[in-house]
């Protein structure tokens, strides 16, 4: 039986597309650093070394309102860009301490920031390992974000959430009876080994060639965490057996305080990349079946990849950033790392909207210029169609498809090109910088409010909106069908449930009853992360009561009602991971 997925107006990536499949015209308008615009908004000024040196760093204010006009806006995609960095040096201080030392208990006050260390400090190559004494099998120095509630702490199997989060050590409940020993407890809980079901993706083991078996490389590993903020919302309206009817996040009617959500990629480490001093590195949880029993095992891993989401006043869909370890695709010494990817399908079509034997185009809009570039062909999934398969024998489950060689869209925008290059300046003029693991971290893009692509490469002036419109991160939203150059929304896997089938319409609108935005802006075809998550609230459409919320992956009528989330193992097997590509987009 063929596993297809069905994508209405093409929702696919582009990795390798040749030159003659993309088409570029100048924009007239630029967003760069020399053109910022004068606001009232000091997040959006210029990073200094002393904003990296800064103890504490403090969470930069919400920006102002967007005033919508595109010929004059009052905030340039370079000042948001320079408001998510200052997001990320935040969050990736080292967290409060709070002199516990005892086995199986927090020694940090969960989502606060040490008061007398600053974002040089976490950037030691070994932050993580010098926390850590003979007395707690938690290590004293964490990130910030890296204290957060993990989802299974937001919906433990079973229970509500419970008590103080910022003096809780650590405790994760699963589905099908599996809690992990507060012994075995850490920060960092890697229970998620998909990209929401799509794939599956690898580092090879040897060179950069992909195992006979995927499954023996170095798989990317993830999590998602929510700050105190809203943990303490959700535990104060659970109600397991009777969810509310509907639920706003903070910023909302009652609460002005702001909710984030940290989603985050992790790859195993060998001792050469734990040398290096390039990663991010902490001992985090993994999971592994043997002899039929799920077991929490704990191994070193490198962090690769970084979303930090941000509810605010004035941005109801949650501000979107996400950053990248930079050796993802190549090495330090400009080898290619052979990145890969495994598709839990193996087919493609588009709706009839796409004439049969064509390629549609997503438009992406750098700042400097417009592209349009051409999309795969509906059929299976191979080089035929337009993929890059990497040629060999390899074992893989029927209904699978690849390996595919992982590639960057052309999606980078010239502003946060700009930012990146002059926070590395100013790392470079500190010598607290020297050799910190920061360095070798950067902005991949932004999404601030919703809006409609632009609908051509023509001379009319572009939305500057519409610049990361199509923001993936590669170690996170890899998968050529589904997640990258996404846009429109998700309805219901084919009913039969005999052939997975992701009905991704690109005209339908994915941005819905949202409350605080401009008029007849909640009905828009967004893309991206927030085509996918940009309603914060639950239903998603509260004139229908359908629909997925914000971070359906989070919250849903099954978390709000006690059932909690399962476990992924690393040596899950195919049957399982194919249960999975339905767990993600059943509403």
């Amino acid at each position: 039986m063929k596993t297809r997925i069905l994508m209405f107006g093409a929702l696919a990536s582009v990795l390798a597309m040749s030159a003659s499949c993309t088409k570029t015209e100048s924009a007239v308008a630029v967003s760069s650093v020399a053109k910022d615009q004068a606001t009232p908004f000091p997040g959006g000024a210029p990073i200094t070394a002393a904003d990296l040196t800064a103890t504490p760093a403090a969470l930069p204010a919400a920006p102002p309102a967007y005033n919508y006009d595109p010929y004059n806006p009052n905030i340039t995609h370079a000042e948001y860009a320079r408001f998510a960095w200052r997001q990320f040096i935040h969050f990736n201080s080292p967290a409060q301490k709070n002199g516990v030392d005892a086995a199986g208990k927090s020694p940090v006050v969960r989502g606060s920031i040490d008061p007398s260390r600053n974002f040089a400090a976490s950037g030691a190559s070994d932050f993580y390992q010098s926390g850590r004494t003979g007395a707690s099998n938690f290590s004293g120095n964490q990130l910030v974000w890296e204290t957060f509630a993990h989802r299974s702490e937001l919906f433990p199997a079973g229970s509500a959430p419970k008590g103080n989060l910022a003096t809780l050590d650590p405790e994760y409940v699963f589905q099908a009876n599996l809690k992990v020993a507060s012994t075995d407890a850490r920060f960092n809980n890697l229970d998620e080994n998909t990209q929401i079901g799509q794939n599956q993706i690898f580092f090879p083991k040897n060179g950069n060639t992909p195992s006979p078996n995927p499954q023996d490389d170095h798989i990317i590993l993830f999590q998602a965490k929510v700050n105190p903020v809203e943990y303490d919302y959700i535990k104060s309206i659970y109600n397991a057996g009777n969810p509310p009817a509907s639920l706003e996040l903070p910023p909302n009617a009652t609460s002005q305080n702001e909710s984030v959500e940290v989603k985050s990629a992790w790859r195993e480490m060998t001792p050469a990349l734990i040398a290096s001093g390039r990663y991010h590195t902490a001992e985090a949880l993994y999971y592994y079946k043997e002899n039929g029993v799920t077991q929490a095992r704990v191994a070193t891993f490198g962090l690769v990849g970084l979303h930090i989401l941000r509810k605010m006043e004035n941005y109801p869909t949650f501000v979107y950033t996400t950053f990248e370890q930079v050796d993802s695709l190549t090495t330090p010494d400009n080898k290619d790392t052979g990145l890969y990817l495994i598709n839990l399908y193996d087919q493609m079509q588009y709706d009839a909207s796409v004439p049969s034997g064509t390629r549609p185009t997503a438009i992406l809009n750098s700042g400097s210029n417009r592209t349009a570039v051409t999309l795969p062909l509906a059929g299976a999934i191979d080089s035929a169609h337009g993929y890059d398969v990497i040629a060999g024998k390899y074992t893989l489950p029927p209904g699978f498809s690849g390996p595919i060689k992982v590639q960057n869209p052309p999606v980078a925008t010239s502003a946060v090109y700009g930012v990146n290059s002059e926070v590395q300046q100013a790392m470079a003029s500190s010598p607290a910088f020297k050799n910190s693991v920061w360095r070798y971290y950067r902005l991949v893009g932004l999404q601030v409010l919703p809006t409609n692509e632009d609908s051509s490469v023509t001379p009319a002036k572009p939305d500057p909106l519409t610049q990361d419109f199509y923001l993936a991160n590669i170690v996170i939203e890899s998968s050529q069908p589904g997640i990258q150059l996404f846009k429109g929304g998700v309805k219901d896997p084919d009913p039969d449930q005999q052939q997975f089938t992701l009905l991704a319409k690109r005209g339908l609108p994915s941005i819905l009853g949202v409350k605080k935005l401009p008029p007849n802006s909640d009905q828009l075809v967004m893309g991206g992360c927030m085509g996918c998550h940009g309603n914060a609230q639950y239903p998603r459409d509260k004139t229908t009561g359908k629909g997925p919320s914000i971070f359906s992956f989070l919250i849903s009528q099954g978390t709000l009602t006690g059932q909690g989330f399962s476990a992924d193992v690393r040596n899950e097997s195919s049957a399982e991971l194919s249960a999975k590509r339905l767990e993600y987009l059943v509403y």
